[in-house]
């Protein structure tokens, strides 16, 4: 075989070491943002300040502080006055937009989600590797905060502004469902709690009890609901999905972006149709995965594909005799799982996302 390369070859190569080192780019600077967000240098922001200032507000030296944030201005995620200042005289801030996306939280721009994601993945890497070379998983748990955060925060404001706002009312049997007197609804894989807060406040007459494997997260959940109000009506254990639920309990369940990382998917499905009541019905949402497989896939599908690489597939990948399901959840895999568990019925909701897709299952 010839060692001579073509144009179009060499050609190929270049842009695909282009490509690397735009990826190796952002990889560096979304660390400087999970910097900003766990220092606290954003929110120090809010008002045009110096680097001194920031530095006072934070209690970071302030020579670190000033080598941030003309890091950060050089790539236009904050706003400097007047650059040709001298270098403490110069005040930084963030415009309306910058603050959506990086101070905050309710938004739903807000990016620091995907900061804490990737800083917590990266962190896990070498245990990650350790995984794949064994053969073993890693418990949700062994990523640690970042990721237990970042998740939380990454649907935080969908579920407070979308949830029973939008998306439950436009699948009406379950929206209904929930409204009666006494319901009572089990949410899976519930994290930190922001969904079963979300519809404990969105259904005054409704209960909700949310599950979740990692204690953690079942911790944040119990003092997210006491903060806002709801401690009484929504109630959180540390149970695996696929237990007993109990017979006839609930009237919905919900999966909330949880099903995929689920060790024994179908007991879990199986699990929960034994504990609805009849015409109970079961609400998920999951990945925004490809119907089919290709190369060259878009940037949602990427971005799954790498989740469920780093994280994903290792965490359902953590229990014995498991599904490894991943973040590649196409519909196709949906249906047989609630095939497998029993379902009589599996409907796409009528509901648009750039990441998730929905259904509803009838038991």
């Amino acid at each position: 075989m010839s060692t001579l390369l073509t144009e179009e070859v060499a050609a190929e190569a270049g842009a695909l070491t282009e490509r690397i080192f735009e990826q190796v780019l952002a990889s560096m600077e979304i660390a400087t943002v999970w910097l900003g967000h766990r220092l606290g240098l954003y929110d120090a922001l809010v008002e045009s300040a110096t680097s001194a200032e920031v530095a006072a507000r934070t209690g970071v030296i302030e020579r670190y502080v000033r080598e941030w944030l003309e890091q950060q201005a050089i790539a236009g995620l904050v706003a400097v006055d007047d650059a040709s200042a001298p270098p403490d005289q110069r005040r930084f801030g963030l415009s309306r937009a910058q603050r959506l996306a990086l101070a905050d939280a309710e938004s739903p721009f807000y990016a620091g989600a995907l900061a804490l994601l990737g800083g917590g993945c990266g962190a896990a890497l070498p245990q990650v590797l350790d995984a794949w070379r064994h053969g073993t998983g890693l418990s949700f748990g062994a990523y640690g905060d970042d990721v237990r955060d970042g998740q939380g925060l990454f649907n935080k404001a969908d579920f407070e502004q979308r949830l029973v706002q939008e998306w439950l009312p436009a699948v009406p049997d379950v929206d209904a469902l929930l409204r009666r007197t006494g319901a009572r609804a089990l949410d899976l894989g519930c994290g930190v709690g922001w969904s079963s807060i979300a519809l404990a406040r969105g259904y005054a007459g409704l209960t909700v009890d949310g599950v979740d494997l990692d204690e953690a997260s079942v911790m944040d959940a119990r003092a997210n609901a006491l903060v806002a109000g709801v401690g009484d009506r929504a109630r959180f254990e540390v149970v695996a999905s696929d237990a007993d639920h109990g017979g006839g309990r609930y009237d919905v369940a919900l999966f909330l972006e949880s099903l995929h990382d689920m060790a024994h998917p179908v007991p879990a499905l199986r699990a929960v149709r034994r504990a609805l009541r009849p015409g109970g019905r079961v609400f998920v949402m999951d990945e925004g995965a490809a119907d089919e497989f290709a190369p060259d896939g878009s940037p949602v599908e990427r971005l799954l594909g790498a989740a469920s690489v780093l994280h994903c597939l290792p965490v359902g990948l953590a229990e014995a005799d498991s599904a490894g399901t991943g973040a590649l959840f196409r519909p196709s895999t949906l249906r047989e799982y609630a095939a497998a568990a029993g379902y009589s019925a599996v409907r796409d909701a009528p509901i648009q996302h750039d990441f998730m897709r929905f259904y509803v299952l009838e038991a």
